[in-house]
């Protein structure tokens, strides 16, 4: 009995150590990895979640340097933006009021590549998106709407850890039995 209660005792540990170690992960990875080849287009995510917004106000800023585009109460607002990305970028202001910011980002350059960050001041939020750029192979043509290699380093722990978590409850369960 006390050795059955030792085992369980010290896997519950190890499953708590690792829900805290993919919590603090998940905390901290805000970032996500597109990969873009030269001249097609890519789109950056940026939503707000679920919260509802009084004034619809974004920026999306490249390096934390560059202003890609802006979103003032609702409309565009380009004056400001760098020159590198005049008629290159997109918006989609019907989801707006759904909270998606995302960005499209045409006419890829080699010059793109690197850290594209979406600012919603309203609720103090930052998601950024690593933009890598590629020579795009030969034979591959862009598929409209969708993106390469999209998936945060959060996303492919989880899925790494969800078997190892399930053999842990079911050992638990059976030393407990």
């Amino acid at each position: 009995m006390i050795i059955n209660l030792y085992i369980m005792t010290r896997s519950v540990l190890v499953i708590c150590f690792f829900i805290l170690l993919l919590n603090e992960v998940i905390a901290k990875e805000s970032t996500l990895s597109v990969q873009g080849f030269i001249g097609d287009s890519v789109v950056l995510q940026c939503h707000s979640g679920n919260v509802r917004l009084e004034s619809i106000t974004a920026h999306w800023r490249y390096n934390d340097v560059k202003n890609v585009y802006d979103i003032e109460d609702g409309k565009e607002s380009t004056g400001d933006q760098d020159r590198v990305y005049r008629d290159r970028t997109e918006m989609f202001p019907a989801e707006y009021m759904k909270g998606n910011f995302s960005l499209k980002l045409r006419k890829l350059q080699n010059t793109d590549g690197g850290s594209y960050c979406c600012f919603i001041p309203n609720i103090n939020k930052q998601q950024c998106t690593q933009l890598q750029i590629k020579e795009k192979p030969m034979g591959i043509q862009e598929t409209p709407g969708t993106n390469r290699g999209v998936e945060s380093k959060a996303e492919r722990i989880v899925s790494l850890l969800i078997p190892f978590f399930a053999v842990s409850i079911l050992f638990c369960v059976r030393v407990i039995v």
